[in-house]
């Protein structure tokens, strides 16, 4: 075994043509090596908060792995974005709407699956 860079671990990225600017993402030192926290922990059940300062890259981080960085036959990830309006009625629909319903009041991710919740801007009341 011997030592890595961190960037080493990343694939090539190569900018596709017609790419929106917001759908750009290119990794950085940082990006990777949280990229790999979040899909070591998340793969061990551990649940994470990330915090930071506004615009350093949380969000687009944290939904890169989620939707393309974790196995998808093996995890079901639901993303809610918190505002000042969200209600906890309405959070607990988008969750329960995206669950198999097993019996009466009780929801599950599909049988063999594990449920991530994101939860984006956590702050707001």
């Amino acid at each position: 075994n011997a030592w890595v860079s961190w960037m080493s671990t990343a694939p090539e990225y190569k900018i596709a043509k017609g790419a929106k600017f917001s759908d750009i993402f290119v990794q950085t030192v940082d990006t990777v090596q949280y990229g790999y926290l979040v899909d070591t922990l998340v793969s061990h059940g551990v649940p994470v908060l990330m915090s930071g300062n506004t615009g350093t890259g949380k969000t687009i981080l944290v939904r890169d792995r989620l939707l393309s960085g974790l196995d998808q036959s093996s995890v079901k990830s639901i993303l809610l974005n918190f505002s000042a309006q969200t209600k906890a009625a309405t959070c607990q629909n988008i969750i329960d709407s995206q669950l198999d319903k097993r019996r009466k009041g009780v929801f599950g991710p599909p049988f063999g699956k594990k449920c991530v919740i994101f939860v984006d801007d956590l702050n707001m009341p």
